[in-house]
């Protein structure tokens, strides 16, 4: 008895000494200022592409990238990125010259345009 006495003495002194524990939060941008929303991810289509799209579009972007050579003519009007008939770039930041069809080039401009109204504000 007398130890829990004194044990509950020892730290009632330290809790009044130095008072309790601050609580722990969550880091609500636990990845820095471009932490998407729940539900979407970085587009990934290069290092530093960090629009936020669904995962479905970060997959297409991988597969796309890993297909950029069968789209394009090296001798093509526009040099050795020329794409092939029927593609265009993708222009998913500057520089992007991955050839994919115009309807994903469009959905691209928009993920773009909306990555911003997708990210966590911190």
């Amino acid at each position: 008895m007398r130890l829990i006495s004194k044990s509950l003495l020892t730290a009632t002194l330290l809790l009044a000494t130095f008072g309790a524990a601050p609580a722990v939060q969550a880091d609500p941008l636990a990845y820095g200022p471009d932490t998407c929303r729940n539900g979407y991810v970085w587009r990934d289509a290069a290092p530093g592409d960090h629009v936020c799209v669904r995962p479905a579009s970060r997959t297409r972007a991988a597969a796309e990238n890993a297909t950029a050579a069968s789209r394009i003519d090296p001798l093509g009007a526009y040099g050795p990125y020329t794409c092939i008939n029927g593609f265009v770039w993708r222009e998913a930041f500057r520089g992007d010259v991955v050839c994919v069809t115009p309807a994903r080039r469009d959905a691209v401009n928009v993920e773009n345009a909306m990555g911003a109204a997708r990210r966590v504000l911190g």
